[in-house]
This record gives structure tokens, C-alpha cells and sequence, in this order.
């Protein structure tokens, strides 16, 4: 039940968001200022080719996104949200499957005007890493660049035309409003976002009491009504954040992720209805968010939030009421959303529901069982004399990845670690990585002595994931100094490596 869930909307996509490096990106050619449509025409055979329905579809909507991204995060970015601005910053959005790659708002007046949108083929495109990363911050041609790659988000697409077109475009936007307009104000409570086993019962159902307060302020007619209802769901937010020490080391992801998903969605609003007032696209917005909710019981109550989106459609409806109720916009950024609406309007005792309750506890057992499996499996390998651990560095360059299932707190060797089932291409001096849904942990490097994040060079080491494979699998050359191992789920050819530690650490150099 868990897995088919988390199959289709769990798909996280998280990456080291870092402001404008030294990665100053260049072409090895100017583009030809043409249509998108006429682009995308010149593209059809290669792309008619392609088995992958997805990709087509990307290819099919591509016109209509590179329009719409523009419009939403450069030219009405102010609408979306007051202090949004991004005159100064371009958008990269890149097809590598489709060997085309668009520049919104151009910062380089010789390439050409800037309201155009600037057309690229990829292979011009020097450096490669743009095209293995989903998303990042960096520079191309000298100026402060959004890049997206689209291949990545053909994963997420379920469903086809409005809705595959729905669901990237709030991607973009979501990835988007965590790096240009999240990324230089500070949140508190940003601690692990990984699962804890077991997982604390108590601490899901007080989030989805929360939720469903939340809702209702959503639906309420008038005023005094939706603050009675804020009330309700603060009173469970009190309790949730006094369960564990835990809870309230992650309230800010309320504040990160539901920004970012009540942008996306009135993001969504504002091209379906372009005329709407700001009033009726905050009741769009919110009605969006409510829409889109899939529930973790499907089959059974129907009533739980998944794990994984609590931050997103909590802090989202939370949000949305504060924004309804004209809380501080400057507040709303930085604040949690449920800690602001607290201060504002306090708490009011509210009742169970049992319905609620009862399916919170059946889901959570069954939940705690699955946590144990996913644990075990990694500790039963660590053990295993038939397996070895490959210890593989992750650079700044490399940070970027594709997370699917659950990220569950680990200790491995007395240090803190992570399981992760990740997507990830590293790419080494010697060598390139590639992992495929692939089980593994991932250690955090320490970050000592290093004054300023922002200005890590690309090689700087951000942590490490340590693979656990069948020793049957590893080939080393003859003279033992390289290490190849060829799965499904993991690439490596000639890597340099050292035994150590009990492990083959594969070297930077």
C-alpha cells in the first residue's frame, strides 16, 4: 500500500542550493533567435523516435511552459509574490533528449533582446555537468542563471495533457521559488528531514488533525469562522511540537516547502485565470491545493496525508489563510506559517476525531513495519561477509540527486547517516558514477574551516554515499588499482581506489 503511494508522488527531488558559484558557463556558439514553435517542429523526427512517451510529452508542452515560466517568474514575479524580483536573473531551461535549450530574460545584449527567449541546441553547450544536474543555481554567460533540466521532471508526469502540463510546470515553479526567492532569507528549524524508526504515531495523527483545521478555515464562509477553525489546528500544532524534540526542529520546512507549494499552485492560478483579483486567486490557490491531495489510506478512510507532504500542504493552507487574513508578507517568508497564525490569533481546544485517529494508528503500524524492513536491509548487508562497502565522494558539482522512497536516520560506524534510494551521476576526475534507484547511505562531510558556503569551489567534497554490493560484483584491473563494478542499479568504471577502513573508498584523484 506504502509503496504504490509513495511511488507516484514521492518522488523528491532535493538539491544543495548554492548562490551563483564560480561555474561561469559559456557557448561555443550564438544561438539563432527563432521560435519556440518553429524549435520545436524542427525537433519532431528525432523526437517522434523516442520510445519514451514522457519525453514526448515534454516536447509537446515545451512551447507553452518556456511562455508561461517567463511570464510567472520574470515578467508578473511581483504578482506572484510582492518582493519577488527577477529582472536581473535568466532561466535555463534545458531538453537534453530534445538537443534544444531555452534562455528566458538574456542578460547579454550581443547574443540578443532580452523579452526574447533565445534558443540553444545542447551540444553547444560546454559545459555537460548543466545537463546531468535537475536543477541548480549557476552562471551562463556570466550572469545569475535558474537552469531546470526538463528530462528529469518526464519521472513526475502522470496523466497527459492539462495534467502532465499542470505538474511541470508547478515543478519549475516550486524549484524555482526555493532558489530565487527563498535562498537568501533565514528559516529556523531546518533540522533532518529523514524518517526516525519508529516513526511517532502520536506526532502523524496531530498533523493530520491540523491538516483537516486547516482545510476547514479553507472552507469557511466568514471570518470569525476561519479563525475559529486556525484556532483548532494551532491547538494541534501545540501538541505536535511538544511530542518530540524533533517536531520542532523541523517547523521551518513548513515555511520552505509550503511557500514554495502555495507559489506553484497560484503560480498554476494565474495562468488559468489571468484576470482573477488577488482575493479570488488566493480562494484559486488554495482550492488547488486541496484538489491535489492524495491520500496516504487510499482504499480505506481516505483521510491521511502522505508523511512526505506534510510540510507541503500544511504550511500551503496555513499560508494561504495568513495571506486570506492579510498577515505581514515580510513575516510570511521566514516565519512558520502555523507559529505566525499562533501569535496572531492563539489557540482553542477541539475534539478528536475518531475516524481520523483510528486510521492514523492502522496506517502508522503497518508504516513502522516498513520502516523496520528498509533498516534492516541495509544493517543486514553491512554485516554480510558476501558484501562490501564502495565509499563514494560527493562534490558540491555533484549534489544534486533524485530521491525516491523514504530517507530513514541510520548510524553506520557510530557516525550519523542517512538511507537514501537515490538518482545520482557523480562525476569524478577519473571517472563518472551513475546510480539508478539505488538503496545506499550517505554521510555528511564536515563542513568545518569553511567561512562562506556560497563559495565552495565545485570539487569540494559535501559528503559521502557508501553502496553495499555483492563482492561477486566488483572487477578490479590486474594491477588492483582500479575498481569496476556494472548493475542496474550502479556504474562504475575504473575508479581509483583505496582499502580502508573496511571499505573501498574510491579517491578523488
Amino acid at each position: 500500500m506504502l509503496k504504490i503511494v509513495r511511488s507516484l508522488f514521492m518522488i523528491l527531488i532535493i538539491t544543495i542550493l548554492t548562490a551563483c558559484n564560480n561555474n561561469n558557463q559559456e557557448t561555443t556558439e550564438k544561438p539563432e533567435n527563432k521560435k519556440v514553435e518553429e524549435s520545436q517542429k524542427s525537433n519532431e523526427d528525432s523526437m517522434d523516435s523516442n520510445p519514451i512517451e514522457n519525453s514526448k510529452i515534454i516536447r509537446e508542452i515545451t512551447p507553452k511552459l518556456v511562455k508561461d515560466i517567463k511570464k510567472i517568474l520574470i515578467d508578473d514575479a511581483s504578482k506572484l509574490w510582492p518582493s519577488f524580483n527577477n529582472e536581473d536573473k535568466q532561466i535555463l531551461l534545458l531538453n537534453p533528449s530534445n538537443k534544444m535549450a531555452y534562455l528566458i530574460n538574456n542578460q547579454k545584449s550581443d547574443i540578443g533582446p532580452k523579452n526574447e527567449v533565445i534558443e540553444y541546441s545542447t551540444d553547444s553547450i560546454k559545459d555537460t555537468q548543466l545537463l546531468v544536474n535537475p536543477f541548480q543555481l549557476t552562471k551562463f554567460n556570466d550572469h545569475p542563471t535558474y537552469v531546470f533540466n526538463l528530462e528529469f521532471a518526464s519521472d513526475l508526469i502522470s496523466g497527459a495533457d492539462e495534467k502532465a502540463y499542470e505538474i511541470v510546470f508547478k515543478f519549475i515553479v516550486h524549484e524555482g521559488i526555493h532558489i530565487l526567492l527563498q535562498s537568501g532569507d533565514s528559516v529556523e528549524g531546518l533540522g533532518t528531514r529523514a524518517e526516525t524508526y519508529p516513526e511517532d504515531t502520536d506526532s502523524r495523527y496531530y498533523r493530520n488533525e491540523m491538516y483537516q483545521y486547516l482545510k476547514k478555515a479553507i472552507e469557511s464562509k466568514t471570518k470569525n469562522e476561519k479563525i475559529d477553525q486556525i484556532q483548532k489546528a494551532v491547538y494541534f500544532y501545540e501538541l505536535y511540537l511538544n511530542s518530540n524534540k524533533k517536531n520542532k526542529a523541523q517547523d521551518g520546512y513548513d515555511n520552505i516547502e509550503g511557500m514554495a507549494t502555495y507559489l506553484e499552485s497560484k503560480a498554476y492560478q494565474m495562468i488559468k485565470h489571468p484576470d482573477a483579483s488577488a482575493q479570488k486567486l488566493n480562494e484559486l490557490t488554495a482550492q488547488n491545493i486541496i484538489d491535489n491531495f492524495t491520500a496516504a489510506d487510499q482504499g480505506q478512510e481516505e483521510v491521511l496525508l502522505m508523511k512526505g507532504r506534510e510540510f507541503y500542504e500544511i504550511g500551503a493552507l496555513a499560508i494561504a489563510s495568513a495571506v486570506d487574513l492579510n498577515l505581514n508578507e515580510k513575516s510570511l517568508l521566514t516565519a512558520s506559517p502555523l507559529g505566525l497564525l499562533k501569535s496572531e490569533f492563539g489557540s482553542k481546544k477541539a475534539e478528536s476525531q475518531e475516524n481520523i485517529k483510528k486510521a492514523n494508528n492502522d496506517y502508522y503500524n503497518a508504516y513502522n513495519n516498513e520502516l523496520k524492513s528498509y533498516v534492516e536491509d541495509i544493517s543486514s548487508k553491512q554485516k554480510d561477509e558476501q558484501f562490501a562497502a564502495v565509499r563514494i565522494p560527493v562534490t558540491n558539482q555533484n549534489s544534486s540527486a533524485t530521491f525516491e522512497n523514504m530517507i530513514v536516520e541510520y548510524q553506520y560506524k557510530g557516525n550519523p547517516a542517512e538511507i537514501q534510494t537515490t538518482t545520482r551521476e557523480i562525476i569524478l576526475p577519473d571517472t563518472r558514477i551513475k546510480l539508478n534507484k539505488m538503496k545506499s547511505l550517505f554521510i555528511e562531510a564536515p563542513m568545518e574551516g569553511l567561512e562562506d558556503p556560497t563559495k565552495m569551489n565545485s570539487n569540494t567534497i559535501m559528503g559521502y554515499t557508501i553502496v553495499f554490493v555483492p563482492k561477486k560484483d566488483i572487477e578490479f584491473s590486474q594491477d588492483k588499482q582500479l575498481l569496476t563494478i556494472q548493475r542496474d542499479d550502479l556504474l562504475i568504471f575504473d575508479a581509483k581506489y583505496e582499502e580502508k577502513d573496511g571499505e573501498y573508498q574510491i579517491l578523488m584523484n
